[in-house]
């Protein structure tokens, strides 16, 4: 095998790692102009350090909220009261300075059943 030949083949072998590797960070959550929607249960809640830790399938999320933070309850003007464990919620998160998840905004989905 020529040097050329093994060059291409090491370009396309690169191209298609890439491209799992883009999929399976799209899969992951969507995102739009920097925000990223996740979705889950509320697992914890912690008003003193301002966290929220999600559960989605077997991973858990923590994502921190701050006085920015716009709360809605099914698309309708909410309040960080109304997040409870156990209830389905929707988060657009930015990364924050620090490098930790930050919600832009949460949405309750259901009442805890």
């Amino acid at each position: 095998m020529s040097r050329r030949s093994f060059i291409t083949m090491g370009c396309c072998a690169a191209f298609v790692v890439s491209l799992i590797f883009s999929a399976g960070l799209s899969a992951q959550g969507k995102k739009k102009g920097g925000v990223t929607r996740i979705s889950g249960r509320v697992q914890m809640i912690s008003k003193d350090t301002s966290t929220i830790t999600v559960r989605r399938d077997t991973q858990q999320i923590q994502i921190k909220y701050d006085a920015n933070t716009k709360f809605t309850y099914r698309n309708q003007p909410g309040s960080i009261d109304q997040v409870k464990e156990g209830v389905r919620v929707i988060c657009l998160v930015t990364k924050g300075d620090a490098g930790e998840t930050l919600a832009v905004r949460i949405d309750v989905r259901e009442a805890n059943k």
